[in-house]
């Protein structure tokens, strides 16, 4: 049989708000379609957690300037929140472990994450020598919480939704989240940028939307509470100890693999973040209306780009995606400085939103096919506290970095980097499947 030939779609600029308008009428009947089942429960929580976050997260480093605070700073609020997580989550896992529900503990974790935002909104009420400092230690705080919430969200994942079902929701989720996004984002960029006309009406502003955030956090709780979990019986006194479970996960061989692969790109991903932050704040001095913008230019990228990837995650191995993915963050690396001036900037971002949900998709999908079912929240404790780790570590590997060449030469470095080690896992997983291959003819 003949294969289909390609054909170029034939669209004018005119037709594009009806297909804009389609696609939203479908997604429309999409949620219509799966109102009142644990997808749909779960893609709401999605959009009211992007939605409280949205509101103040994509501004917290302009938020750090307009505090008093610098390159310094901005590094740390990069790297305490991964310090805090490694602290935790272990401990914490095996905490969780005794929880008869977990999904009640793992919904207190998030109103106490929620509950934080008000003590930062008051910030900006305190004496100036100390406001940058005590934003980025509330983060680093904050990160308590949420590291051991979301971590407890990923073990419930794989209990509440399997095989199949779970790609799409998790597909699905991200999809209409980076649809909300940039909305949430442009918003909120455009209020305080234009709203108000000094800087002390401005921090007003900020103060307004963390108690927004706070209560949008209250609905989410509330919505996540409606997703139906199946029973799971507390942890016996027989049960393996925490501790006794870490040379078991370690000797795990196929949660090794994917692990080490994580590790080894999560580290040179992360240590790019801080100089972009310092590029776009001190250098090109994005304000929070650009700030949204890059935002909005991410996010479409991300909508756009979701059903491609959700496909190619169907059609494809999780390794291809990760490995297509990865290079493209590691060539995002080297358009970043050549973004002189926000207008790039924002061309440059939405490439990196096209990248990023492929990456993010990757990530989740690799470590739920990775974890077994049994002490899966273990596993994901472990997981996510050595990135952690990686996540204190790397902003200072690039503020050295930032001393000795420069913000540009520092990420040229990192590019170069993330670019290397993306051979080296697509050399390594590719020998693997060589290996396979052989045992199995053997």
């Amino acid at each position: 049989m003949n294969k289909p030939r390609f054909r170029k779609p034939n669209i004018s600029i005119r037709e594009i708000p009806a297909y804009i308008r389609g696609g939203f009428s479908y997604a429309s009947r999409e949620l219509g379609r799966l109102r009142g089942t644990n997808v749909w429960i779960f893609i709401m929580y999605g959009l009211l957690f992007d939605t409280v976050n949205n509101l103040w997260r994509p501004f917290s480093a302009v938020f750090l300037q307009r505090l008093g605070g610098n390159e310094l700073h901005i590094a740390l609020l990069n790297a305490l929140p991964g310090a805090v997580g490694a602290f935790v989550l272990l401990p914490g896992a095996f905490l969780f472990r005794r929880f008869a529900n977990k999904k009640r503990a793992t919904a207190a974790f998030i109103l106490v994450s929620r509950a934080l935002l008000l003590v930062i909104a008051a910030i900006p009420m305190l004496p100036p020598a100390i406001r940058p400092l005590l934003f980025v230690i509330l983060l680093a705080v904050m990160n308590c919480p949420d590291s051991l919430s979301q971590t407890s969200l990923q073990s419930l994942l794989g209990t509440i939704f399997e095989g199949n079902t779970r790609g799409q929701a998790i597909a699905l989720r991200n999809k209409f989240g980076q649809a909300v996004v940039p909305v949430v984002t442009i918003t909120t960029g455009l209020i305080i940028t234009f709203v108000p006309s000094t800087d002390a009406q401005r921090m007003i502003l900020y103060q307004i939307f963390f108690l927004m955030a706070f209560l949008f956090g209250l609905v989410e709780v509330m919505m996540f509470r409606r997703l139906k979990v199946p029973n799971v019986e507390a942890i016996t006194e027989d049960s393996p100890s925490a501790l006794s479970l870490i040379p078991q996960i370690i000797k795990d061989k196929k949660f090794l693999k994917f692990f080490l692969v994580a590790l080894l790109f999560m580290f040179f991903w992360q240590a790019g973040w801080p100089l972009v932050a310092v590029h776009q704040v001190m250098v090109i001095q994005a304000t929070e209306m650009w700030f949204a913008i890059f935002a909005l230019a991410s996010g479409i990228a991300a909508f756009i780009s979701g059903g491609m990837w959700q496909k190619w995650l169907r059609k494809y191995s999780n390794n291809k995606v990760f490995i297509i993915s990865a290079s493209m963050l590691g060539i995002n690396m080297f358009l970043f400085p050549l973004a002189t001036n926000v207008q790039i900037m924002t061309v440059v971002s939405f490439f990196t939103g096209f990248s990023t949900i492929g990456i993010n998709a990757a990530l989740l999908n690799g470590v739920l096919e990775a974890t077994p079912d049994e002490n899966r929240m273990m596993y994901l404790a472990f997981y996510n506290t050595v990135m952690s780790i990686s996540l204190f570590v790397a902003p200072f590997f690039s503020h050295t970095l930032f001393s000795l060449v420069g913000n540009r030469g520092a990420m040229f470095v990192v590019g170069c980097l993330r670019i290397v080690v993306v051979v080296v896992i697509w050399l390594v997983l590719r020998y693997n499947k060589g290996t396979e291959k052989e045992n199995k003819e053997i």
